[in-house]
């Protein structure tokens, strides 16, 4: 039984167990991450890994007696209640992130410190196989392109650059996100991390280490892609390698950052026969030994700490799948004409965004009687679910075969409108077959709370949810741009005055 024993040893398969059911979702998108894709394929050795150093502490772990801290309880509050509206606002990467967080506050709470010590890294490792690398891709991507311009500048071949692309004569190199290096750094950090903690004493050495790894697995990318550039310079574009260059990026990282790296952490190392850093770790456990707390305090705090773990499931399929209320009479309707407007007219779109499996799908253009003209469009879920999202992938503004976005930003509307609408996002259109442009005013609303930020969007549906509520709507404004007029000045005009003078409540 989870409860049974008053030490760590003899209860460690009942917590492994107690962390893998009540957060198998989790467990599942992690192994779907690692299997399917090719950026975080790295994921199970670092799994491996991160049990393997937990077996390594597993005697240092058994002299650890329950000393509930307070510190810790905080922050495992804290990372429950990140976790909570992660899971019902289903944003993956806050999800996994928060994990290995969750399981060491909870360790910690319970065992105080000494945890940390022992468990900490071994479970932290986690961290260089969630998926919160991508995001970093783009700065990553520009720094490759800014030293790959300097090379190209050293070594005399022209090139222009522009954004993510670099063109020399025999033709145009995109640096993608496969090329930013983040796979590369991630791997280079986990080694360095994972080494160190095995070989280096202290966290000073191990520190600089991954300070290390992290230059030296920038500059084997940086090395790659300069390769790949030259090659395709010297050989006109001819050569295989310009379109599959896997195996030579590889070979790059293993020559350029792992082989140092091998050869620096052995500089690291310690030149005397003293203990390892996990024995000396332990000799200080078995050193400062204090009188534990009695059997029943000891359980007391084991159980607490699981409790408020526990919560996290317990609240989240109880309002979001037991009582969540369903929505049936909830039906949003296009607002009738008001004013000098006429409308809606259902067969005169301007525009159309690609939602799925939407419950509805409202389009309506309105005629003012000076003729401006405005299309009205609301894409809403009575009940999201997965794949079934307002926030989706897989949702998109416009259909990239028939539109081209010119420009996009963030502008804030006039706050006395029909609509309850502050801020909204301004996408600029080029329609690839007529050469219309158009003006797209976009936003989310949830209840009463509207946004353009998807993140807030996702944070605030979440916390709906657990009220048992999880509709929500896309509205999207559309007027098209005269060709004359660049700047879409009477486009905006007429989204502005179709706010201020129209009502929409859904």
């Amino acid at each position: 039984m989870l409860l049974a024993a008053p030490g760590f040893k003899p209860s460690v398969l009942a917590y492994v167990t107690f962390f893998l059911l009540l957060f198998l979702p989790e467990w599942l998108d992690f192994f779907q991450l690692w299997y399917s894709g090719t950026i975080y394929t790295h994921g199970f050795l670092v799994l491996a890994a991160s049990g393997y150093l937990l077996l390594q502490v597993r005697s240092g772990l058994s002299l650890l007696e329950v000393r509930s801290s307070m510190l810790g309880f905080a922050a495992l509050l804290f990372f429950v209640a990140v976790m909570l509206v992660a899971k019902a606002a289903d944003i993956k990467t806050i999800r996994l992130l928060c994990l290995p967080f969750l399981i060491g506050s909870w360790g910690w709470a319970i065992w105080g410190s000494g945890f940390l010590k022992l468990a900490g890294i071994p479970i932290g490792l986690l961290i260089f196989a969630s998926p919160i690398w991508d995001d970093m891709s783009p700065i990553f991507q520009a720094i490759t392109v800014f030293v790959n311009s300097l090379l190209l500048d050293v070594v005399g071949i022209p090139a222009d650059i522009h954004e993510l692309y670099i063109t020399i004569p025999a033709g145009t190199f995109f640096v993608a996100g496969g090329c930013s290096g983040v796979r590369y750094l991630m791997v280079g950090l986990f080694l360095a991390a994972f080494y160190g903690f095995l070989y280096l004493p202290g966290y000073t050495r191990t520190f600089f280490l991954i300070v290390i790894a992290a230059l030296l697995s920038m500059l084997a990318n940086w090395v790659r892609v300069f390769g790949i550039i030259v090659i395709g310079h010297v050989t006109d574009m001819q050569s295989s390698m310009i379109e599959d260059h896997e195996a030579f990026g590889w070979l790059t990282f293993v020559v350029l950052c792992l082989i140092p790296l091998f050869f620096i952490a052995r500089w690291f190392e310690p030149r005397n026969n003293s203990p390892t850093p996990l024995e000396q770790m332990e000799d200080r456990l078995r050193e400062h030994q204090r009188p534990a707390a009695g059997a029943v305090k000891r359980r007391g705090t084991v159980a607490f700490a699981s409790i408020i773990v526990l919560l996290v499931p317990v609240i989240f399929y109880s309002q979001t799948v037991l009582f969540e209320d369903r929505n049936e009479d909830w039906s949003p309707r296009l607002p009738a004409a008001v004013d000098d407007w006429r409308g809606p007219l259902r067969f005169a779109t301007i525009w159309s965004p690609s939602f799925v499996n939407a419950d509805f799908s409202l389009s309506g253009t309105y005629v003012s009687d000076q003729l401006e003209r405005v299309q009205l469009q609301v894409e809403a879920y009575r009940r999201q679910a997965q794949g079934k999202e307002l926030v989706y992938y897989r949702n998109s503004l416009f259909d990239d075969s028939v539109w081209n976005l010119t420009a996009q930003r963030l502008i804030s509307v006039p706050e006395s409108n029909g609509f309850k609408v502050h801020q909204v996002t301004e996408s600029e259109l080029l329609n690839l077959e007529t050469g219309q442009n158009i003006l797209v005013w976009s936003w989310y609303r949830i209840g009463e709370f509207s946004s353009p930020s998807r993140m807030k969007t996702k944070v605030f549906g979440g916390l709906r949810s657990l009220t048992g509520r999880s509709d929500g709507s896309f509205v999207g404004l559309a007027a098209e741009c005269d060709h004359v007029n660049a700047g879409c000045v009477e486009a905006r005009a007429a989204l502005e005055k179709f706010l201020g003078d129209m009502k929409l409540s859904l």
